[in-house]
């Protein structure tokens, strides 16, 4: 008994670490054997995307549209890899066909005002943002991550009140502990530091690793003038990153939180560095506006080979 589920953790854990590489293999033995299918294409271009590798997925997703132009998890990934891909418009033309199409379920076509939302947020149409992400929240309000792309879009029109009301909503239809960090965050840039800190001092006396909760103590400390506070947690915060880091392989997230405890110190340059190495890691999100805004700080220009690819738009013009 205790070898057979010693056997089944063993093929449990083996089968965690799998990748989209080994996923890829499968599913081209399955189309070799069974033929193409859109279902089939379409899984193996999702697999493609996460690997980044957009021309692939492309190409799966054109065949899969070929054989079933009805599909609307067909439509959603090609619009997703147009979106990737910086071809906003052409993303836009494929959402809006397929909600024309029937879909299976509320999930479905919520799934696709929220990619839309996203759309227009990348193309930095904020108010349409909010409106498509209001939308997809209206017909499905148990998916995290909806919430926080509704919060980011409020942060960037400085709705306040609005993202915190979204933000407590989200926590209570999920439940999920990240709203929960993320309304910490959305207090303090409403400026209710006060507020903030009751819970950042609870996570504080709980949390073993408290590097991130550090710093936005130290954020709420100066947001209330206590600067020697402020820099005591900021450079305890970089004492315990520097000792999880790892320099070979290192971990967006801890970069990007040094890059924050810099810039909250005032070492501008050493940010920029630490948010350029957080990009390269695969960090995302306001990484981008910070690190235009340091360069802008600095007066550093940007490396010619990391040079942002130009969308359909600026081809066009």
């Amino acid at each position: 008994m205790k070898t057979n589920l010693l056997l089944a953790l063993l093929s449990a854990a083996a089968f965690a670490h799998e990748g989209p590489e080994h996923e890829i293999e499968e599913l081209t033995e399955r189309i070799k054997k069974h033929g193409e299918s859109a279902e089939l294409l379409t899984e193996r271009a999702a697999e493609y995307r996460v690997l980044g590798k957009l021309a692939e997925a492309t190409k799966d997703l054109e065949r899969a549209v070929m054989l079933d132009s009805e599909s609307v998890p067909t439509q959603r990934e090609l619009g997703r890899v147009l979106l990737l891909g910086g071809k906003h418009d052409d993303a836009l033309l494929v959402v809006a066909r397929a909600l024309k199409l029937p879909a299976e379920d509320v999930v479905e076509t919520a799934s696709l005002r929220i990619l839309r939302a996203e759309i227009h947020f990348a193309k930095k149409d904020d108010k349409k943002a909010l409106e498509e992400c209001d939308a997809g929240l209206k017909l499905h309000r148990q998916n995290p991550e909806w919430y926080l792309l509704q919060s980011e879009i409020q942060r960037r029109l400085k709705a306040h009140k609005e993202r915190i009301a979204g933000l407590e909503e989200g926590i209570a239809q999920t439940g999920a502990g990240v709203l929960e960090i993320e309304r910490v965050e959305a207090m303090m840039d409403a400026g209710k530091f006060a507020d903030a800190l009751k819970t950042i001092e609870a996570e504080l006396a709980d949390s073993r690793i408290k590097s991130s909760w550090l710093i936005r103590r130290a954020r709420a400390f100066l947001g209330t003038g206590k600067k020697a506070d402020a820099e005591r947690d900021l450079n305890d915060a970089l004492d315990e990153i520097a000792g999880r880091l790892n320099v070979k392989m290192p971990d967006g997230p801890l970069l990007l939180d040094k890059a924050l405890a810099l810039e909250l110190l005032d070492e501008k340059r050493e940010a920029l560095k630490a948010y350029e190495a957080a990009k390269t890691a695969g960090a995302s999100g306001t990484v981008d506006e910070r690190i235009k805004a340091l360069r802008e700080a600095t007066g550093e220009r940007e490396p010619a080979s990391s040079a942002e690819p130009k969308s359909e738009n600026s081809e066009s013009k």
